[in-house]
């Protein structure tokens, strides 16, 4: 965040939405060999974040685990209440 000079804008977000908004993009980063699957859960607590981070973040995750499964697989994105919540 530092070195790109990008101001964080921080606001509640459901990480629900995020991940499906995201869904379709990420599926095309995978591939035709890994399948991404995501049940969310009914109810989850908003958590403080950027936006444009949280989603830069599970893309870099989402490349990643491409790259770790060069024969193919499953990706698993799931989202749970901390024990605090």
């Amino acid at each position: 965040m530092f070195s790109r000079k990008n101001v964080m804008q921080p606001k509640p977000l459901d990480l629900r939405a995020v991940v499906a908004n995201l869904s379709k993009m990420l599926k095309r980063v995978l591939g035709e060999t890994v399948t991404l699957e995501f049940t969310p859960p009914t109810e989850l607590p908003l958590v403080q974040a950027d936006t444009g981070m949280i989603e830069q973040v599970l893309l870099n995750l989402v490349v990643n685990a491409r790259d770790a499964m060069p024969q193919g697989g499953t990706l698993t994105i799931s989202t749970k209440p901390g024990p605090d919540d």
